[in-house]
């Protein structure tokens, strides 16, 4: 078996790091954890709350590995167990936001693989494919951000400026950004219109109203929950609700290879490597620096930062 590893800060310079966690321990487990991005900038002990969660995941799922029985143990009790890890992490340091965290894990089962994955972060099989859940929240926003974009670049020519502007609307809010008059009323209006209708939910027009105009900071109240469209699972110290953990499993000779990335890339090669990887990740630099054409996304790059971390995890020669 070969195994590569590259993993890469959204920050292109200096000694910050980001928000994946990749794990690695041969013969046993491998996986990435992409913990969020708190909105607010929270850092604890002087690392981000979206990598505090990744790491604490990541060390729980490490120590898991080590017990032969994990292979037998039901998907409920693994998730349950992370999230018990989690919560007596992070419930007692009383944030507003709760840390949480993407995992993607292929476990080695001795004749068999195991994949289990909870949020964005995928795992390719063979080149092909993909077990991945994404969210319709983060559709909603990427249709909301690119129309802020647009809006936004007819009045300013600092690109930089731009992206942050941009940022600031959709992290903080368009009631903020109409407080603070970089949108009115009336276009804030009709950009939550457009990603109403551009996502098919005219029936769920009011969640989608009260999330944009509160941002995605507050879209950690969607998280774990039920009632909404808008509502996802993930790792942040409750129980997922919504069934949208993947655990399934593949007899080792049907497995030739296996990447296990996280949402920093938004293209996937053709080719198993991660110089191909990297090399796709450049092309999209290049094609959609901005994200908001066949690449768009909730964020976009700028001179100081790529749009999101990334990491990818391959496994080949298997």
């Amino acid at each position: 078996m070969h195994i590569e590893l590259e993993s890469q800060s959204k920050y292109r310079s200096g000694p910050q790091v980001g928000d994946d966690v990749p794990l690695v321990v041969p013969g046993q487990i491998y996986g990435v954890f992409d913990g969020a991005t708190d909105a607010r900038g929270t850092m604890v002990e002087g690392i981000g709350t979206g990598r505090l969660a990744a790491l604490t995941v990541a060390q729980t799922v490490a120590k898991l590995a080590l017990d032969p029985g994990i292979c037998d143990l039901p998907g409920t009790e693994i998730v349950r167990q992370l999230t018990s890890d989690l919560a007596a992490r992070t419930d007692p340091l009383g944030l507003p936001i709760p840390p949480s965290t993407t995992l993607a894990v292929a476990i080695d089962c001795g004749d068999v693989w195991r994949f289990m994955t909870l949020g964005d972060t995928g795992i390719r099989l063979n080149g092909t494919e993909v077990l991945r859940h994404e969210k319709l929240i983060d559709d909603v926003s990427t249709v909301a951000r690119v129309a802020v974009f647009k809006r936004l670049q007819e009045q300013q020519s600092d690109p930089d400026f731009l992206e942050k502007s941009v940022r600031r609307a959709i992290f903080l809010g368009f009631d903020r950004a109409v407080r603070d008059a970089v949108l009115d009323r009336a276009v804030a209006d009709q950009i939550i219109a457009q990603a109403i209708t551009s996502n098919g939910l005219d029936d769920d027009a009011e969640s989608v109203t009260t999330f944009l105009n509160g941002g995605i900071q507050t879209q950690f109240r969607l998280g774990n929950a039920t009632g909404s469209p808008l509502c996802f699972d993930t790792m942040n110290g409750t129980i997922p609700q919504l069934g949208h953990v993947i655990d399934t499993v593949r007899p080792k000779n049907d497995v030739q290879s296996i990447e296990i990335f996280s949402d920093g890339y938004p293209d996937l090669p053709q080719i198993v490597a991660t110089s191909e990887w990297e090399a796709c990740f450049h092309r999209a630099e290049e094609v959609d620096f901005h994200k908001t054409g066949p690449f768009a996304t909730v964020k976009g790059s700028t001179s100081d930062e790529f749009f999101d971390d990334r990491t990818v995890l391959v496994l080949s020669g298997m």
